[in-house]
């Protein structure tokens, strides 16, 4: 198995006496060495917190080490100064002063935190412990408290041989998945929008777990070699999550990564929960294989283009139904209660415009019928053989299906017979 290096002190040692130690910061790097969030396109200083190690926030929370960043937040392991078992670190996430995302995903979690908690799925939904804001030169931040937890799949894969987890583990991680997806549709009617590796973060396995010269500091979020299988998947971060509270609310702007998209996004047909189901169907091919599902979805300038994308679903699924077409035509004027910025900064009003369409004529016939490649689903799939790879692909089929309405559910997926443990005999 590979494993990666730790590249700072285990948990415990940094915990092991009061006064907590902070990690040294290191040696300046040059001006013109960006980290973190500096390498974003749209890093602006002002927007950021400039937490350093051994500041304590709200009277409360000691930064230990920064663990990771994103365009609208740095994350930092803390310690609890008002806890006084050993060991009480928890996880800090400071938003940018300009970012209304946190404010959102804080309100989706306090929404979450309301619902029954008695469904298999609230554990695997990762829920704030605290929020608070500090003030800064720029303005005000919020920042949000949360369980430790390891790391994103993203990274996890990486400790095993050739990026590829044992299928058992694969197949607990997915049910576990629709287990969660269940309770937040069933129970929370939430629409998670962003399935993605670095948004399924793993457990610790185990609870015993610097500076650039700039007010910006090196994230430190290797926590070593794993000690057993013994992870659990959580949803995180719902900063883009979506609340449709009536069964005939539908969202129609523009949601989910480039890869991830669902048919039903592109053509602007409106979406609900089904559109998760798809998300998740496309993630299994980086789960499992290692790889992604769909190859071609990029133009030369490197720019995603969706009569690409649709191109190839239809090689790997058919032709859409005359259902998803009526739909199309129907919706393709319909202006959205506001208008998109898309990135490149073209500001757009219905979902034909942000996707650069037509995609069908009036009879139902693609447009680009010469883009289609020359791809089956079947040929997708390479790790597995024989049953099991039949097994995957009914799976699969069930989340990839062109009509929203003929997905299979979370909780009828979460039962399909490739997730299920292997019966060893006495």
């Amino acid at each position: 198995m590979n494993t990666i290096r730790p590249s700072i002190p285990r948990l415990s040692a940094l915990l092991r006496n009061k006064p907590f130690p902070i990690p040294s910061p290191g040696l300046p790097l040059p001006p013109g060495i960006l980290v973190d969030e500096e390498i974003s396109p749209v890093y602006d200083s002002k927007y950021f917190y400039a937490a350093k190690p051994g500041e304590v926030l709200a009277d409360r929370y000691q930064t230990l080490v920064k663990v990771g960043w994103y365009i609208s937040s740095t994350v930092w392991l803390v310690c609890d100064l008002y806890i006084e078992k050993p060991g009480s670190v928890i996880v800090l996430k400071i938003a940018n002063n300009n970012a209304s995302s946190a404010s959102h995903e804080r309100g989706i979690k306090e929404h979450i935190s309301t619902a029954d908690p008695s469904h298999r799925g609230r554990s695997l939904i990762r829920i704030s412990l605290d929020s608070f804001e500090v003030k800064g030169p720029e303005g005000s931040y919020l920042c949000l408290i949360y369980p430790p937890i390891r790391e994103p799949l993203s990274i996890y894969q990486r400790r095993f041989e050739d990026r590829k987890i044992p299928l058992p583990l694969i197949k607990t991680y997915i049910r576990t998945l629709l287990t969660g997806l269940d309770y937040l549709y069933k129970e929370c009617r939430i629409v998670y929008t962003d399935l993605k590796l670095k948004n399924i973060m793993v457990s610790f396995e185990d609870p015993t777990i610097d500076s650039t010269g700039r007010p910006v500091y090196q994230s430190r979020n290797d926590f070593g070699p794993l000690k057993s299988l013994r992870s659990i998947p959580q949803l995180i971060d719902f900063g883009l999550a979506t609340r449709l509270e009536e069964d005939d609310d539908y969202g129609i702007w523009p949601i989910q990564p480039d890869h991830y998209r669902a048919p039903e996004v592109i053509l602007g047909n409106g979406w609900r929960m089904p559109t998760d189901i798809w998300n998740l169907g496309v993630l299994l091919w980086d789960m499992i294989e290692g790889k992604e599902l769909f190859r071609h979805i990029h133009d030369q300038q490197g720019r995603y283009d969706a009569k690409l994308h649709l191109a190839e679903m239809i090689a790997l699924l058919g032709p859409p139904p005359p259902e998803v077409i009526q739909r199309y035509q129907y919706m393709r004027e319909y202006s959205w209660p506001e208008p998109v910025r898309r990135e490149d900064d073209r500001v757009c009003e219905i979902a034909e415009e942000y996707f650069c369409g037509p995609f069908f004529d009036s009879n139902g016939r693609f447009l680009y019928e010469d883009l289609i490649p020359d791809r089956k689903l079947y040929d997708t799939v390479s790790f597995l053989e024989g049953k099991e790879r039949e097994a995957f692909l009914d799976l699969a089929k069930g989340m990839l299906v062109w009509h929203p309405d003929a997905r299979k559910t979370a909780g009828e997926l979460a039962g399909h017979p490739f997730l299920q443990p292997k019966q060893t005999s006495a």
